[in-house]
């Protein structure tokens, strides 16, 4: 859902072939991205002068609070296609932070939605990507326990429940995406019926990945 509403986002910002801009690719499909580009929809990992002014789409990742302050700095038009799930988690993370709670977030580190939803722990959250990194963690009197959109639900629940036994107070978040975690179910049934499972999406893409690790 979320990769869909940007895609439709980028392509009503570029009417009349107007120059846009996308912090990172929109989507893990080379063709997908060609064909921006040949609507003068440009990928860029950087925000610097040649973004002033010009229109610039958030992907459904999100981005962090210091590169939003770094796009009203230089004046870029900014249209959000953050994924509204996205937008759910930063909310909560905001509203336990506020509260006092220490902030797990269950994901890949390093990946962008990561990295966004850090930055709203004013970066003092700690990313779990394993039930062993969570057993190191420290015990922690209040916690909420909140995962990346797209992660193993199954191994959500297993790894928030691992930290919720090191805390006195624990709230653990349902953010795995209604959408991901019905893909994920249909691959689990289809795994215990055929002799192998082929996953086509891109090799970078965190859905894919999940859905390769399910399949197995």
């Amino acid at each position: 859902m979320g990769v869909r509403r940007a895609m439709d986002t980028v392509i009503e910002a570029s009417r009349g072939n107007r120059i846009t801009y996308t912090l990172g690719p929109l989507i893990h499909n080379p063709h997908a991205l060609e064909m921006l580009e040949s609507r003068n929809v440009y990928v860029t990992d950087t925000i610097g002068e040649k973004l002033k002014g010009e229109t610039v789409v958030i992907r459904a990742h999100g981005i962090t609070l210091e590169k939003r302050g770094q796009l009203r700095e230089i004046g870029a038009s900014v249209v959000d296609a953050t994924c509204p799930n996205v937008l759910r988690s930063q909310g909560i993370i905001k509203k336990y932070h506020s509260r006092g709670y220490s902030i797990v977030i269950v994901g890949d580190r390093g990946h962008a939605e990561m990295d966004a939803l850090l930055s709203y722990t004013g970066n003092t959250g700690m990313v779990v990507e394993n039930i062993e990194e969570a057993r190191s963690l420290p015990p922690m009197e209040k916690v909420c326990v909140i995962s990346q959109t797209t992660f193993n639900d199954s191994k959500y629940q297993e790894i928030a429940e691992e930290i919720c036994n090191s805390s006195e107070e624990c709230y653990i978040a349902g953010t795995v995406c209604s959408s991901t975690e019905r893909r994920q179910e249909d691959v689990r049934k289809l795994a215990k019926i055929t002799d192998a499972t082929v996953v086509v999406g891109g090799k970078t893409s965190a859905n894919t990945k999940r859905l390769a690790e399910i399949s197995i």
